[in-house]
């Protein structure tokens, strides 16, 4: 079953803020209709109020927003539409059958959770898959498939029903078109932008991210973004600046503090830069054993490779350069393999 196991953390903090659920509805979800949507009203729903046990199934994130239009609820309030968030890093099959549990347990403790609706329909309910997976989002997003062969015009109605919605990070990160549209403030785009970018590029798109939402109100989000960049990074062996060092350039920035703020930012520069620059060494070193297997391989066949790997992984630079001199003179995988026992590799 997909996830995003313990990178989901972030992706909590960071949806547990109010305006960048409305920007993923009005960039990505319902441009169409986001605005009979009346997004003063968007609030978290409760699920504790179920118990741990129910509540642990109903998805990563649940909130509700009242609709402009539409007939008035029994009890004189307006209708409303649950969004429900389930957060991804890879494809799941059977994320249209999960939606669809998570959904029923939602409808069936409704009153636990403080859901009112009307008594002739069921509540409006919006599935919603963020998926910020290295490949694009290949699950089918319906529960039915066609029935006894071609379907008949009614089982191809029942295709078309979509158990839920994906904003597929790495799809919309190759629309140029699409992200160049969206407005510059656009919290789910900036996520997105951070999430696709060159490992050289994420340090500076934060640095721009938090200087863009530095008030209190954001605290949550800033907090989520760094969180997210640091797994990133520390998936590289990568550090960045702490927080707090950012936190203070963008205070002395509000508070016109031009010399300190000068001083404080050339230090998250400078952080930055050495993070760029370890990045790209590592870049380097990646390639080069990369190279240095294919041509083992090329030479001595998949097993000598096989057995290379781990050797390559921890040989410095300048053993490296060693190494492709030795898969030129040796004449056998065993040789070469013995190479490195002699070196202490």
């Amino acid at each position: 079953m997909g996830g995003m196991a313990t990178s989901d953390h972030p992706y909590k903090l960071i949806h547990a803020d109010p305006r960048i659920v409305e920007d993923a509805l009005r960039g990505f979800i319902a441009p169409d209709w986001a605005d009979r949507l009346d997004f003063d009203t968007l609030a978290p729903l409760d699920k504790e109020r179920i118990g741990p046990a129910l509540g642990s199934r109903i998805g990563d994130k649940v909130w509700w927003v009242e609709r402009k239009d539409g007939r008035p609820l029994v009890n004189g309030r307006r209708p409303y539409v649950n969004i429900l968030l389930e957060f991804q890093s890879e494809s799941d099959p059977n994320m249209a059958w999960r939606m669809h549990e998570y959904l029923y347990m939602l409808e069936l403790n409704q009153r636990e959770i403080g859901l009112f609706r009307r008594e002739d329909r069921p509540p409006d309910f919006l599935a919603v898959v963020i998926h910020n997976g290295a490949k694009s989002w290949s699950a089918p997003v319906t529960r039915f498939g066609p029935l006894l062969g071609p379907p008949t015009p009614g089982g191809r109605a029942l295709n078309r029903w979509r158990a839920y919605v994906v904003i597929d990070y790495p799809r919309i990160a190759g629309d140029h078109a699409l992200m160049e549209r969206l407005p510059a403030d656009n919290r789910q785009a900036a996520l997105i932008r951070l999430e696709t970018a060159p490992l050289q590029q994420l340090p500076g798109l934060l640095l721009d991210a938090l200087r863009r939402w530095d008030g209190p109100e954001s605290a949550g989000l800033r907090r989520g973004f760094y969180a997210r960049a640091q797994h990133v990074m520390g998936r590289h062996g990568l550090e960045l600046p702490p927080l707090a060092d950012y936190e203070m350039t963008l205070s002395a920035e509000r508070q016109g503090g031009q010399e300190m703020t000068t001083l404080m930012e050339a230090n998250v520069q400078r952080g930055i830069d050495e993070i760029r620059a370890q990045g790209m060494q590592r870049g380097i070193a990646r390639g080069r054993v990369e190279l240095l297997r294919h041509q083992a391989e090329r030479r001595f066949g998949v097993e000598t490779a096989r057995r290379l790997s781990s050797l390559l992984d921890a040989a410095d630079a300048d053993q490296l350069i060693e190494v492709s001199d030795w898969i030129m003179e040796c004449r056998t995988g065993s040789e070469l393999l013995g190479r490195f026992q002699q070196a202490g590799i």
